[in-house]
């Protein structure tokens, strides 16, 4: 926006100066001599055709007097324009427009333009270096509400504003700009009504001192409804389960969420809340099965055939990788070496899922294991590749197995 103000800026200043300039100096260069001239060969025309007219003396004394009348006031004209407004003057006009022309770009510049959110960005940088003075933080507050008003369809101005409320500790207030983000949505960003439904219910949650709501409690299940598999509705819609004594529902929402997570402090936390739930189903008489809560871990023995490593470098990457059985190509668990390491035992688990937020091993209850020798260093088989398969392995409590890299692909 900025480069293209200053372009158009420039090309403004070459639309004034040049002319200005180049008017100015043929004015002083080249007086209009030919226009004399002309004016002259004509008068002397009419004269002598004045003269040769058969007219009383008196009436070619008054004629010839009008055209001397003309060539006089055709003279007075050409002096009164070279005499008119010079060079200073010129560029005085030229100061003017050039000033009021940048005046008015600068104000629909602030109107139009992106003024109001470079400015918005500025906070939002200061904010993340340092405390936002009260008079910043209610800049900022006004100034992403103007955003967001002039461009509705853009998410993003609406969501920091919420994030912004949050920040603040204004759930209410953050629930309500959530809320009105969602009226922007269209029906088919499913995945994006989900997450702002649940960032709703969220602030609504907090706003209400964390006391549970069969209101709230709706508005998370809606959001899985659209989303089963997003993992903050499915964290929080087993908190308000719980806390509202829906015991079992909530064992079902963290089981979908844990099988989801990698080892550490998370899965950890959600497996206490499991086993508090169930520990309240049996003393109500209850019964509940958590033979499931075995982590998904498969190890692989690891190794390649003489042929298959005759026939490849080194260095030649290696993939062991876990794909569910049905479903996307896109694997579960991914493990990367060279041929130069083979033999060697490998762990496929949640730690080593292919991108944060995919699916991982713990999401299926089989899957088939794939040891590649990728000569394209990219997980997907290519002709000229080795590897070897094992199909129906279980993802939990499975035994060790081996895979011998020894097959070609040949398509």
């Amino acid at each position: 926006m900025i480069a293209g103000l200053i372009l158009l800026l420039l090309i403004l200043l070459a639309v004034l100066v040049y002319p200005a300039l180049r008017q100015a100096e043929a004015a002083a260069a080249k007086p209009d001599e030919l226009q004399t001239d002309e004016n002259l060969r004509l008068y002397k025309e009419r004269r002598d055709d004045i003269e040769q007219m058969e007219l009383e003396a008196a009436d070619r004394e008054a004629m010839l007097l009008e055209l001397d009348r003309e060539l006089l006031a055709a003279a007075d004209s050409r002096a009164a324009f070279a005499n008119g407004p010079g060079k200073g003057a010129r560029f005085v006009l030229m100061a003017f427009l050039l000033a009021l022309s940048l005046g008015v770009t600068w104000l629909l510049y602030q109107f139009w333009g992106a003024g109001n959110e470079v400015r918005a960005t500025q906070l939002l940088e200061f904010s993340t270096q340092a405390e936002l003075r009260p008079a910043e933080y209610e800049e900022l507050e006004i100034r992403m509400a103007r955003a967001s008003e002039r461009d509705p369809e853009n998410m993003d101005w609406a969501f920091l504003r919420g994030r912004l409320f949050e920040a603040e500790g204004r759930f209410a207030e953050a629930a309500q700009a959530y809320a009105e983000l969602l009226d922007t949505l269209k029906p088919e960003q499913v995945q994006d009504r989900a997450a702002i439904l649940t960032l709703v219910a969220q602030a609504r949650f907090f706003a209400a001192n964390q006391e549970p709501s069969e209101d709230i409690y709706s508005q998370l299940k809606e959001a899985l409804e659209l989303a089963p598999e997003q993992r903050k509705p499915l964290g929080l819609a087993g908190i308000l389960a719980y806390e509202l004594g829906y015991y079992e529902e909530a064992i079902g929402y963290w089981r979908k969420l844990w099988i989801q997570l990698p080892g550490g402090m998370e899965a950890r936390t959600i497996e206490n809340g499991i086993q508090r739930a169930a520990e309240v189903i049996e003393q109500q008489g209850g019964e509940v099965d958590l033979s499931w809560m075995v982590p998904a871990r498969i190890e692989v023995m690891v190794s390649v055939s003489d042929e298959a490593r005759a026939a490849v470098d080194a260095n030649t990457t290696v993939f062991v990788l876990a794909r569910a059985l049905q479903g996307p190509p896109m694997p579960l668990a991914v493990q990367r070496l060279t041929v130069s390491q083979l033999p060697t035992k490998v762990v496929l688990d949640g730690s080593v899922a292919m991108a944060p937020g995919m699916p991982t091993l713990g999401s299926v209850d089989e899957v088939t294991v794939t040891a590649r020798v990728s000569l394209s260093g990219q997980p997907l088989a290519q002709p000229g590749d080795w590897q070897i398969q094992q199909a129906g392995v279980a993802s939990r409590g499975s035994d060790a197995i081996s895979l011998e890299i020894s097959e070609l692909v040949s398509e």
